[in-house]
């Protein structure tokens, strides 16, 4: 498809392979246990989310089906599991997108030299790095540089061969994931207008080569209407349901000097990087900041600038600087916020616009992709300019803006990896042969989620009815419920309760750096609280757990033998602001009333009689609820009635 040696391609490809194994070096010692990239943004969803798809249906996951990305995906997961393809799908896009990019910047004249600097300063960009922790559909950075390749060779020869490339290129940047189509359809105006006008060509442009590139274009366009017509029209009648809201885009924006700000990832300069984040207050969208060109990019960017204006306009490759820079102005316009109001004077910006038209995308900063890629590409035609020119200087300072470049973009592959679980506890669960089934003490969020997966059931994260591992009667509960074992991180007040409690029914099995495995050594009761409702959040004082109601509230009890029981309940309670008297019922039948003191006090109920199976425990008060706020004057605006605290069953 292009002009370029396949050798060359070769070769440029062999060293960004040979760089993403240097960098990978960490992650590919374990593969189906560890992840690529920087974690910075924490132990976010996505890519385990990611990687449990990949494990699922080959073909046909909905409307965020992205079949390029996803079908190699699954493919590799059925020979590799879930993490491991993950991780050689996002690998692989390095040496890619450095082929792609050569292959961009030789059909735009740059010399091999300028071109292999630009390829391998977009593939292992900062965007790249950044997205390929988290986002591997974003990562597939290669399809952008091989979209315009085909864009611009149609407009220079609009022969079957050509339009046909043009169809794949969309088809493979649309498909890949939907932002780079997204991305490819905001640019490629700005890209036509400025290829077919300003990039010098002896003779001028053809004409008949525009319209035959627009009119594919429109084809294109007019089928991926109709196949999302056909195949997700929700996406087009109904987008208010698949819409962010709007001030999401102030959050997933770039801010024009996230440009020049060093990466976080950056071995000397991350530290410098995190203190300007967080000086300005960025957090939520400090992953989508990750756009950082570098200022040896930068500084070689300008001198193709410099040598297109004060040179000849006309020879290869300056005259197609302005192509370049045009198309990088759109970008970048497009990857800020909405707005900006500067002295009550309010800017409307692109992205305004198009999220009247396209709701459902918010994260506007990726356009920085299409930034990083002609950044690169105006440094290989500034590195192009300082060889070409024969002074001693002038080759000094492409080292020196070279070697800046590349001091910039430097990693340390210690650093670009992480654990698919989150601690050695978890690790050696799922490493054991036998069946173990263990509770996680942190609680369900969407980070967590995948606990459970990676482990294949082992491990369960905090949720109903188990919400949290400083709940009395714990052991028993889980010993029920078929539970083997607890992980419990370190330095959490949970940890210190149940440190405080192990004689109960948990044995210390294992302490690791960061986090203890506890063995459930209770059996399974004959009685146990399997589930309450109508309650407060679990609060603690250090030595004491408690739940306030205010209304009825429930326990759902089971008798788990054959035959009928009688028990009894020492329950820790107390009332609030004043004595307050609580009646118990027993499957609507009333068996207790109390009289309740605002301190905690231990009271018996029952003896009650309990037949096999489940039982409701009502606790209704007598006295109205009072709102705390009425009182405490302290904003708590809940009805309390009585705080239930520690409670012990026992069968007579």
């Amino acid at each position: 498809m292009s002009s370029a040696p396949l050798g060359r391609v070769a070769a440029v490809s062999a060293l960004a392979t040979i760089l993403t194994l240097a960098i990978a070096a960490p992650v590919l010692r374990s593969p189906a246990e560890r992840v690529f990239g920087a974690e910075i943004v924490g132990r976010y969803h996505d890519p385990f989310t990611v990687m449990e798809q990949f494990e699922g249906p080959v073909i046909g996951r909905g409307v965020y089906w992205q079949p390029v990305t996803d079908l190699p995906g699954a493919l590799l997961a059925r020979a590799t599991g879930g993490v491991a393809a993950y991780n050689w799908l996002v690998l692989i896009s390095f040496p890619l997108a450095a082929a792609a990019a050569y292959l961009l910047a030789r059909h735009l004249a740059i010399s091999p030299a300028g071109a292999t600097f630009a390829a391998l300063a977009y593939a292992f960009s900062p965007f790249h790095l950044a997205h390929a922790a988290y986002h591997p559909h974003i990562a597939q950075t290669q399809w952008l540089p091989f979209y315009l390749l085909a864009l611009w060779r149609c407009l220079d020869n609009a022969s079957p061969r050509a339009v046909g490339w043009l169809g794949a290129a969309t088809l493979a940047v649309t498909l890949s994931n939907f932002y780079g189509g997204l991305i490819a359809a905001v640019l490629t105006p700005v890209a036509v207008v400025a290829y077919w006008a300003l990039a010098g060509r002896p003779g001028g442009r053809s004409v008949r080569t525009l319209g035959i590139t627009v009119a594919t274009l429109a084809l294109i366009v007019t089928g991926g209407v109709a196949y999302v017509w056909f195949a997700a029209r929700g996406v087009v009648t109904e987008q208010a349901a698949f819409a962010f809201p709007r001030a999401d885009l102030f959050l997933y924006s770039a801010k024009w000097w996230s440009y020049l700000v060093p990466p976080l990832a950056h071995p000397w300069l991350g530290a410098v990087a995190h203190r300007i984040w967080n000086a300005a207050g960025v957090d939520d969208g400090l992953l989508e900041q990750q756009v950082s060109l570098g200022w040896g990019v930068i500084a070689l960017g300008l001198v193709a600038i410099g040598w297109w204006l004060l040179g000849n306009r006309r020879l290869a490759p300056p005259a197609r600087v302005p192509v370049l820079v045009l198309v990088a102005i759109a970008a970048l316009a497009c990857s800020l916020s909405p707005e900006r109001t500067i002295g009550g004077l309010t800017i409307v910006r692109p992205s305004a616009l198009l999220f009247e038209v396209v709701p459902m995308f918010r994260a506007y900063a990726r356009f920085g992709t299409a930034v990083q890629l002609m950044a690169a590409l105006l440094a290989g035609v500034g590195v192009d300019r300082l060889r070409r020119t024969g002074s001693q200087s002038a080759q000094i300072a492409c080292i020196a803006l070279v070697s800046l470049a590349a001091a910039e973009y430097v990693v340390a592959p210690s650093t670009l990896w992480r654990y698919t679980l989150p601690t050695a506890a978890h690790r050696w669960v799922a490493r054991q042969p036998g069946p173990m089934r263990a509770l996680d003490c942190e609680p369900v969020e969407r980070h967590a989620s995948s606990v459970g997966w990676l482990t294949r059931g082992r491990i369960s994260p905090l949720g109903k009815p188990f919400e949290s591992c400083a709940e009395p009667d714990l052991p028993a509960r889980l010993a029920a419920a078929g539970f083997s074992h607890l992980v419990v991180r370190h330095d959490t007040w949970e940890s210190r309760r149940i440190a405080e409690r192990t004689a109960d029914g948990l044995r210390l099995q294992a302490r690791f750096e960061d986090a203890d495995l506890l063995a459930i050594g209770a059996t399974p009761p004959a009685v146990y609280t399997a589930e309450t409702a109508a309650f407060s959040f679990l609060e603690h004082d250090g030595n004491r757990t408690w739940r306030w109601m205010g209304a009825d509230a429930t326990w759902r009890v089971i008798n788990t033998r054959p035959r009928q029981i009688v028990a009894t309940l020492d329950l820790e309670v107390s009332a609030f602001h004043s004595p307050r008297r609580m009646e118990l019922r027993l499957d609507g039948r009333r068996v207790q009333t109390l009289t309740i003191e605002p301190s905690f006090r231990p009271h018996q109920v029952g003896p009650l009689e309990l037949s096999p199976g489940v039982h409701e425990l009502l606790f209704h008060p007598v006295d109205p609820a009072t709102v705390a706020d009425d009182l405490l004057h302290n904003g708590d605006q809940r009805a309390l009635s009585f705080a239930l605290g520690d409670w012990t069953w026992k069968v007579e």
